[in-house]
């Protein structure tokens, strides 16, 4: 194989790599390479960008340390992989940027090889979802196990509500440092047992968690994984108040609400904020359903218990009347696990 081929070699491999790569000429810093997977992350033709220094071609984005990057590169040699979070006209967009120093064939340094990969949508899932899902939901995301859509869109969802019964009460004989720390205690319980069940942290409703399970991934089971995590929940309450009792604190009492069906999921607000939630007639039926529920109990629409009638003992309740609904909703109280 001649020279000329072996150059043809080495640019067929530069052109196909799926990270961007731009070779920088070491004394005024002017790019000399541009691949095309370069022109795809920065929307960069190769023609507007070689010939010209660094600082010129992407003079759009802002958070570039340039000179943090000429100081590693002329003292070290090289940049290794780091994070950068950039701002490209207004957009927040985040790279993995990687720098070594190029040679001739005598050893001789010639200039500089810079890699790039974007990694704004993995770095917006985890914004979007790392405060709100467990860690292996966020992984299968990310791996592409999990279909996601983050604009809105319908989707059958099984959502959840834990409201602590008369907390306005009882937080009228309570310091407000001793209210946000019970809130606080309360709170961690509850969403480590939704992320235990890799459900959704939606929100929080003054003393009211509301929580999804079927988005932004949906799986056979969840309606039985939220009525496992609301029973949970009140077994962890239990406990909760077996120590509020010893340090001589009133006990707290929560309701629990779940409901089965449609609803409209993704993202949803202004330019300025927006939040991962899920909207809709379900949602006012879940909350309705809780409303309903005394402390201590968990009550379930009969959509959701004809998906878990197998799996927990239920009984059915009178049925109730909701806003906005001709036909009254029939509702059921979970007792227990079955053959428990």
């Amino acid at each position: 194989m001649n020279q000329d081929d072996l150059s043809q070699m080495s640019e067929n491999i530069i052109q196909s790599m799926t990270s961007g790569l731009m070779l920088i000429e070491g004394r005024d810093y002017t790019i000399v390479k541009f691949n095309k997977a370069m022109e795809t992350i920065h929307g960069i033709p190769a023609e507007k960008a070689i010939g010209k220094r660094i600082e010129e071609v992407f003079s759009h984005i802002d958070g570039i340390p340039f000179d943090f990057f000429y100081m590693l590169m002329q003292n070290l040699g090289s940049l290794p992989r780091t994070k950068f979070r950039l701002v490209d006209r207004g957009e927040v967009i985040h790279r993995y940027i990687k720098g070594d120093t190029c040679f001739n064939l005598d050893g001789k340094p010639v200039g500089y090889m810079v890699i790039v990969d974007d990694i704004t949508e993995t770095e917006f899932v985890k914004e979007s979802f790392g405060k709100y899902v467990a860690r292996q939901v966020v992984e299968k995301i990310l791996s592409g196990k999990g279909q996601i859509k983050l604009q809105g869109e319908r989707q059958h969802v099984t959502v959840l509500f834990a409201d602590v019964r008369g907390f306005t009460k009882l937080a009228e004989n309570m310091e407000p440092e001793n209210v946000v720390a019970l809130l606080n205690k309360y709170f961690n319980m509850v969403v480590d047992i939704i992320f235990k069940y890799e459900g959704v942290l939606d929100k929080f409703i003054g003393d009211n968690v509301m929580a999804v399970f079927g988005a932004p991934i949906k799986s056979d089971n969840d309606e039985e994984r939220a009525v496992s995590a609301a029973i949970e929940i009140q077994s962890g309450i239990e406990k909760f108040n077996i120590a509020r009792k010893s340090d001589g604190e009133e006990p707290i009492f929560v309701g629990i609400g779940i409901n089965t069906g449609e609803a409209v999921v993704g993202n949803i607000g202004s330019e300025k904020r927006m939040d991962y939630t899920v909207i809709g007639d379900t949602v006012n039926v879940a909350d309705r359903i809780q409303s309903s529920a005394l402390g201590g109990e968990i009550l379930i629409s009969s959509v959701t218990y004809e998906k878990v009638r197998d799996k927990f003992n239920c009984s059915e309740l009178p049925a109730i009347k909701v806003k906005g609904r001709r036909n009254p909703v029939h509702i059921f109280k979970v007792v227990g696990v079955a053959n428990s």
